[in-house]
């Protein structure tokens, strides 16, 4: 039973934590408000809303700026704690988790003089510098191509479908010769795959599924990436009709206020919406109600429901600043130690 209406929501926060989007606590939705938070919070952090490093609110400021009690808003943050998605300093703060960064490289001075080193020998030995010069190209070029050779990425995901269209866009992205795989994090409870993961030089989750990946993969590194909407995602919301009857359905519940968010922001123009999520004793009257279905990930048995009507997925793709800020240099390390081997 839908809660009775009230007459105005808590709007979005404003507060001193400019990197934070706003938050919102929608009354109208048949949803607890913790499970509103929570997903709001941890939707934003997996897909970049919510930058890694931010500062979050204290939970006293959350409380009031939200009109929700105090210990919801502390068991929402003691279960992102516990996901490694946010981490506390004592008297500094609730901070997103930052991502783990592949070490450094060495000071360039460092290998300028043992280069110089290993010239000067060569140089004493007889060579010139010519000679020494066009065999260290053609080390240098062997070297790079034993480095490019066999780099296996296995991206770990929630629904097959959904995981193989993450890692065939990521494939396109990296150099020939990477080969990147996928799996779900349920054949992986089941026990599958071991021989994807042993291979793997690098493993990649959703940055919200994080911690249970590296739960069940101890032996591994796992770095958490971050996912956006797909550009194909937008340019068909932005290409829905003005006066279109839109049914939302979100795969999980707590997500359903930022897929709401998310469909208003691509397609304001939109007029009636009506959102719902995939166990709701609602899903089938909110179908009934629309000529165009937009379901999140997970949901494609929607598309079974209503026959003859427009239905389109909110599908994401990996951030492409992950990709570079954090896919590439982890397979630069990889380079590097397969390059350190006899």
């Amino acid at each position: 039973m839908n809660p009775t209406p009230r007459p105005q929501d808590a709007g979005p926060v404003s507060r001193n934590h400019p990197d934070s989007p706003p938050l919102r606590i929608d009354r109208n939705l048949n949803i607890t408000l913790g499970a509103q938070l929570r997903g709001q919070l941890e939707y934003g952090i997996a897909c970049g809303e919510i930058p890694r490093g931010t500062r979050l609110p204290s939970v006293r400021e959350l409380s009031q700026e939200l009109g929700v009690a105090h210990v919801t808003v502390a068991q929402v943050y003691k279960e992102l704690l516990e996901l490694g998605l946010i981490v506390t300093s004592r008297g500094q703060g609730t901070f997103v988790a930052d991502v783990p960064r592949p070490s450094t490289a060495p000071e360039l001075e460092r290998l300028r003089l043992l280069l110089g080193d290993a010239i000067k020998c060569a140089e004493a030995e007889g060579f010139s510098l010519r000679q020494i010069e066009e065999t260290m190209g053609v080390m240098l070029a062997r070297r790079s191509q034993v480095a490019r050779a066999g780099r296996h990425v296995l991206l770990v995901g929630l629904f097959a479908e959904a995981t193989r269209g993450y890692a065939q866009d990521l494939q396109g992205q990296l150099p020939p010769g990477d080969q990147v795989q996928s799996i779900t994090l349920g054949e992986l409870r089941q026990g599958k795959g071991r021989e994807l993961v042993e291979q793997a030089d690098l493993v990649l989750a959703l940055a919200h599924r994080h911690g249970e990946t590296q739960a069940l993969l101890p032996d591994k590194s796992v770095l958490p990436v971050g996912f956006i909407p797909s550009q194909s995602t937008r340019a068909a919301l932005a290409a829905l009709r003005p006066l279109a009857h839109v049914a939302l359905v979100a795969t999980f519940e707590p997500f359903l206020p930022s897929f709401l968010a998310g469909v208003k922001r691509f397609a304001p123009h939109v007029a009636h919406l009506r959102a719902t999520h995939l166990r709701a004793d609602d899903l089938e009257s909110v179908l009934d109600g629309a000529d165009t279905v937009v379901y999140a990930t997970g949901s494609d048995v929607v598309r079974d429901l209503v026959p003859g009507r427009a239905a389109l997925e909110y599908r994401h793709v990996i951030d492409p600043r992950d990709i570079e800020t954090l896919v590439k240099p982890a397979l630069d390390a990889v380079n590097k130690a397969k390059k350190e081997q006899p």
